[in-house]
């Protein structure tokens, strides 16, 4: 007795390989091809559900041009890194200038260091305000040398504080301009943009500040 056990064919390609087995015939059918596709990896495409190979839709955060994408990703690091360098000289020249108006008797440097105290305070709020919502937060800590540099600022008074205060002050805010320069052509926000543009003229007129109480009391700065 023959027994044929068969699909129809309009679903399938059949392949006539007969295994003989007690007078019986089967003929053996192979896999199918998917009907998503003929190709190899489209014959698991159905199943799968492109669970791993699916690209990613545009504005996707696991996309190379998504938000999160390298490029992104990049862009927001050095943001971040020009935030937090800005953020902890910032932090240093408050610092100082709240020395300043403890320990000075010059008329002159305890207004500058009064300015310096509210412009920074002022640019802190600036900095993060800048930014979008849900962003990173401007960081930010005193080096080891500002806080070596504090601590010897503690301990003086009268024209060598003066001296110290001038010398700290006129290194940071040089400092400061030179991390402009650095970032000026790898931030692309505009908002920090127009922020950099207003650090910058800060620091021109703290510099030009700095210069005028140096020669008033003959003292050179570095």
């Amino acid at each position: 007795m023959m027994m044929i056990f068969a699909r129809k064919r309009n679903l399938f390609s059949l392949s006539s390989v007969v295994v003989l087995m007690g007078g019986l015939v089967f003929v053996t059918i192979p896999k199918a091809r998917a009907q998503m596709g003929g190709s190899p990896a489209g014959q698991m495409g159905g199943m799968q559900g492109g669970m791993g190979n699916r690209p990613a839709m545009p504005g996707n955060n696991t996309g190379l041009n998504g938000p999160m994408g390298p490029q992104n990703t990049l862009e927001a690091n050095v943001e971040q890194n020009f935030l937090n360098r800005m953020k902890s000289d910032s932090m240093a020249e408050t610092e100082f200038s709240k020395l300043a108006l403890k320990n000075s008797s010059n008329q002159d440097i305890k207004k500058m260091a009064q300015q310096t105290i509210m412009d920074n305070h002022r640019m802190d709020g600036a900095m993060t305000g800048a930014l979008p919502n849900g962003s990173f937060p401007v960081g930010g800590r005193l080096s080891s040398q500002a806080h070596k540099a504090i601590k010897s600022m503690k301990k003086m008074t009268g024209t060598q504080f003066d001296q110290m205060y001038l010398s700290q002050m006129d290194g940071y805010v040089k400092n400061d301009q030179k991390i402009l320069s650095d970032s000026s052509t790898a931030v692309n926000s505009p908002d920090l943009r127009a922020l950099m543009s207003q650090i910058r003229t800060l620091a021109d007129n703290r510099v030009q500040q700095l210069q005028q109480v140096a020669q008033s009391e003959n003292f050179k700065l570095p």
